[in-house]
């Protein structure tokens, strides 16, 4: 019954935490099939992960690929500026993932594919744009890109510009090299359980018993002697073997693995050397004949018991020799393994060139084009509009869309209308450009080209918000691009907090309240929940609010063993970067 405790104490102890992302086995190494590598899952040996290829453009259901360039040709013919939309994902087609998943079962059998390796962003730069054109202030007039990588399955990151003249010309030039000037970027991470301590204690034990007795036994004139050699002799063997591999020696999980290993020898010598209870416990011993008389081989006649009661016995003459010889020998092994596992998080850095994209599709006048304003074929004009990628979040939970109307006026036709609406399911499916379309109809100067737009912004549970908020005004532009934002600013926070304080003052979980006024309407809102027993230490979030107000935070910390939580007052949240510390528990430290 002991052993099964032990067991149990072991198995609850080396029990890997669990986390919300799959682990990669770090010591199985990769199987690469088709330029692809899959790496095995840490606790299922037939699930593997593949590890995304190079960005590469998104594309729609129907297969359709998500990029859109422009470049724009003045009645001059001269380059007047550009536009460039594209969707970058990291994801790889089902059809390649069903190829792969049969080519992976003939190298192991049984083997499954679960998806792409779980990521996460590195904390600085995790997604970049690397392009002079759209970069460089001088070739471009905006560039908006969406900040994030795409690491989960199906998604995208967004990315947006409008070039100047010079810039339009360059970075069209560009994807006829072998390398064009726009390359993605992304750096990320995943976690891999790899082995960080191993202990190896073994003993083999052998205890030999040995009893050899000879007796030799004389008796003459009533008195005998006797010679008695008796030996009992132990001989414990015993090896004893401890191996230690320890992978991350300043961990502070390997000390307590030490403490264990110690502990487990500590009781091992005991159970080997105590020749009472352990291991080597001794039989029991032949009984031994007392010096004097041999048991039961004096005889005495029938007048000497009556009348000398032994006094007298007659004479016997008795010789007798016993010979004992036994032997036990005893063996036992005794083996037991401590093992433990540690999570490292380990480096994931890809760059794709679109340059191989356009040599495949620059025939594709709907995704590469060219637009000549002097050429009549294109006398109608299109313009786009693109929601600013910094406020696609504000989609998610407070807007339920925005809608653009339109307005052309001329000097001797009908006016003309149009609407452009960009809702939630736009914004998750990366469509963040759209595009209205309206003729020339004989303008011969340059007024053509000016048109006007009201912007309506649908909040959910509210009015909408109007821009101008006079119905009866309009804005008005000649850009061929509109970007549009909301007129709110945005907050990127990140909460620290160290969960080891959290055990040390008795504190169970942390709830994180912001309040402040979006759209002129104050709100609170809970914004993150921090418990002890968090893998990570930080949260990141992100805020919108009405500019130049204030926004501001409280704490409140629920201690073990008590519903009443500690609160903290409201402190202006000012800053990106929050470290909160624990209050101490009273109730635990009395």
């Amino acid at each position: 019954m002991k052993k099964i405790i032990v067991l149990l104490i072991l198995s609850t102890l080396l029990m890997p935490v669990s986390t919300a992302m799959a682990l990669i086995n770090y010591s199985a190494g990769s199987i690469e099939i088709g330029g692809v590598q899959f790496l095995q899952d840490a606790t299922d040996p037939h699930r593997y992960y593949y590890l995304p290829p190079v960005p590469r453009v998104a594309t729609t259901p129907d297969g359709t690929p998500q990029i859109l360039m422009v470049k724009f040709i003045d009645p001059q013919g001269e380059t007047s500026g550009g536009l460039f939309h594209m969707l970058v994902t990291l994801s790889l087609l089902p059809d390649e993932v069903a190829q792969l998943q049969e080519d992976l079962k003939k190298k192991v059998p049984g083997a499954v594919i679960a998806g792409p390796v779980p990521m996460r962003q590195a904390k600085e730069a995790g997604f970049q744009v690397v392009s002079s054109t759209l970069t460089d202030k001088g070739f471009r007039r905006t560039m908006i890109s969406s900040g994030k990588a795409p690491l989960t399955p199906g998604s995208s990151a967004a990315i947006a510009a409008t070039l100047t003249q010079h810039g339009a010309t360059l970075l069209w030039d560009s994807l006829e090299s072998p390398v064009s000037d726009v390359s993605i970027a992304v750096s990320a991470w995943y976690e891999a359980k790899t082995p960080a301590y191993r202990a190896d204690i073994h003993a083999d034990i052998s205890t030999v018993y040995q009893h050899f007795s000879k007796i030799l036994n004389k008796q003459k004139d009533y008195s005998k002697a006797q010679i008695r050699r008796i030996m009992d002799k132990l001989v414990r063997e015993g090896v004893i073997e401890i191996k230690i591999l320890d992978r991350l020696p300043e961990d502070a999980g390997n000390q307590a693995m030490q403490q264990l290993t110690d502990l487990a020898t500590s009781k091992l010598m005991n159970m080997i050397f105590d020749t009472e209870t352990g291991l080597t416990k001794l039989p029991k011993k032949e009984a031994a004949v007392e010096k004097g008389e041999l048991q039961g081989r004096r005889k005495y006649n029938f007048l000497n018991r009556l009348f000398l009661k032994g006094n007298n016995p007659k004479y016997i003459t008795d010789n007798q020799y016993t010979l004992k010889d036994r032997k036990d020998i005893n063996q036992g092994v005794f083996s037991i393994r401590l093992e433990r596992a540690t999570v490292i998080k380990v480096p994931f850095n890809t760059t794709g060139n679109i340059s191989a994209f356009y040599q495949a599709n620059k025939d594709n006048s709907s995704l590469f084009k060219i637009v000549n304003l002097s050429d009549p074929a294109f006398q109608k004009r299109e313009i786009y509009f693109r929601i600013d990628g910094e406020f696609a979040d504000v989609f998610e939970g407070r807007m339920n869309f925005v809608a653009v109307n339109i307005r052309k006026d001329y000097a001797d036709q009908p006016e003309a209308t149009g609407q452009v609406i960009f809702n939630r399911e736009d914004i998750r499916d990366g469509k963040l450009t759209k595009s209205w379309r309206y003729a020339r109809l004989g303008e011969r100067d340059e007024k053509w080209l000016t048109y006007n737009y009201r912007i309506s912004w649908s909040l959910r549970g509210r009015n909408a918000l109007n821009i101008p908020a006079d119905p009866d005004k309009w804005l008005s532009s000649d850009g061929p691009v509109l970007t549009l934002a909301p007129p709110l600013d945005r907050h990127d926070i990140v909460i620290d907090a160290d969960r080891t304080a959290f055990d040390m003052n008795g504190i169970r979980s942390a709830l994180v309240e912001a309040r402040y006024t979006m759209f002129r309407k104050p709100v609170q809102e809970r914004v993150a929940i921090l418990r002890s027993s968090d893998a990570e230490s930080m949260n990141n979030i992100t805020l919108f609010s009405d500019p130049s107000k204030p926004l501001e935070y409280r704490v409140s910390w629920y201690p073990e063993g008590s519903g009443t939580p500690i609160k903290t007052g409201w402190k202006p949240l000012d800053q990106g970067y929050i470290v909160l510390v624990p209050p101490a528990n009273t109730e635990k430290a009395n």
